[in-house]
């Protein structure tokens, strides 16, 4: 079992925790498991990393640091160790589209006859800047066509990206899901908070514009604090009712949640993993009104959308909507409490993974049938 992604963790992001639960999910599971990703900071080389085989090539990451465009570009030495990798393995798991790992898993899985699915997790990324918007409708018109072309499987993470997909036969949504052992309410493990001390509204993402951080930064009130996880403070960002704290490893992120009052997510033509986490920590999540944001995850309680992008808001009816919630602390508890119920009984790692499971299984024996009626032949 081979899963290709352009970043893994300690990268943060949705997609990399979503690989590192399936990978160690799997190989807890039984199956042999390798990844091949970007090395980051980490270095290049073959090492076991949290009980996965994971496969890291030099990659230069500049975009993403100039830009805030995740796209590395790999060394040369990619096509090898791709080649190397997909003929080992029994089927492949690609996770999106837009990147070169995908590229070259891709064509090196059909060159070799290897079966393959591809994970959607985001549709159309909604960039600020003309010219890439341009680079990936272009990207997702012939390398992407040609990605999910050749996959047995297409899984999106929701039925919202699922209507953008063709080939409606080969789609099955599969949902994220979110480790309660983890992400959990902690009231009485935390420090108390001290006499006049402001609510906490946490923000987590990178502060780009899909993301909505511009909006979120404009709704600073004098009722809470709006704490960042992700980033250092942005220069000319210096209202000091916004706190930064950086970015936060992974392992780390528990106790943001358990730091926070209520979560505020403003992405758009995504619906982030961040949501599912900030629920399960008991959370009340406010929520842009934006068509990707409606998911089954958002289905229930626990969440509250706002209308973020009326005309001359600029942040206003998030300020007004975050001044209401904080203004009934006990309502506020009643909310995430009943937002953790829902993720903790819906939305498990483990149902995802027995999906998973079956869709591996299920690729594997078709693989096999095939093999044998074209060797009979």
């Amino acid at each position: 079992m081979l899963h290709v992604a352009h970043h893994v963790l300690p990268h943060i992001g949705g997609l990399e925790t979503v690989v590192a639960a399936e990978t160690q999910g799997l190989t807890a599971r039984g199956w042999r498991v390798t990844v091949v990703s970007s090395a980051g900071p980490v270095g290049p080389g073959t090492r076991v990393e949290d009980g996965v085989r994971t496969v890291r090539v030099r990659a230069w990451n500049g975009l993403e640091e100039r830009f805030g465009v995740p796209f590395p570009l790999f060394s040369p030495r990619l096509l090898l160790t791709l080649g190397r990798e997909v003929r080992r393995a029994d089927v492949v798991h690609v996770h999106d589209v837009l990147y070169v790992t995908s590229w070259v898993a891709a064509l090196w899985c059909l060159a070799l006859r290897t079966p393959y699915v591809v994970h959607r997790h985001v549709g159309f990324v909604h960039h600020s800047s003309a010219l890439v918007r341009l680079v990936q409708g272009v990207v997702l018109a012939t390398f992407g066509r040609l990605v999910l072309g050749g996959a047995r499987t297409v899984l999106p993470i929701d039925a919202h990206i699922a209507a953008t997909l063709p080939r409606p036969e080969k789609v099955e949504v599969l949902g994220n899901g979110v480790d309660t052992t983890r992400f959990r309410p902690r009231r009485g493990e935390t420090r108390p908070r001290e006499p006049g001390e402001r609510p906490v509204v946490l923000f987590v993402g990178r502060f780009v514009p899909k993301k909505g951080f511009d909006l979120v930064a404009a709704a600073a009130g004098d009722d809470y604090d709006i704490v960042f996880a992700g980033g250092d403070r942005p220069p000319g960002v210096d209202d000091p009712r916004l706190r930064f704290l950086g970015s936060v490893p992974a392992a780390e992120m528990p106790e943001v949640y358990a730091g926070a009052d209520v979560m505020v997510v403003a992405s758009v033509g995504e619906c982030p993993l961040t949501v599912l986490e900030a629920m399960a920590s008991g959370l009340p999540v406010l929520l842009r009104e934006d068509p990707a944001l409606h998911s089954p995850w958002t289905a229930g309680p626990g969440v509250r959308f706002v209308d973020m992008d009326g005309v001359g808001t600029a942040g206003g009816a998030l300020a007004a909507a975050l001044r209401e919630t904080v203004a009934d602390p006990a309502a506020m508890r009643r909310t995430g409490a009943a937002g953790h119920a829902f993720v903790q009984a819906e939305f498990s790692w483990e149902a995802h993974l027995d999906q998973l499971e079956a869709v591996y299984r299920r690729t594997i024996r078709s693989t096999r049938r095939v093999e044998r009626v074209t060797g009979s032949a």
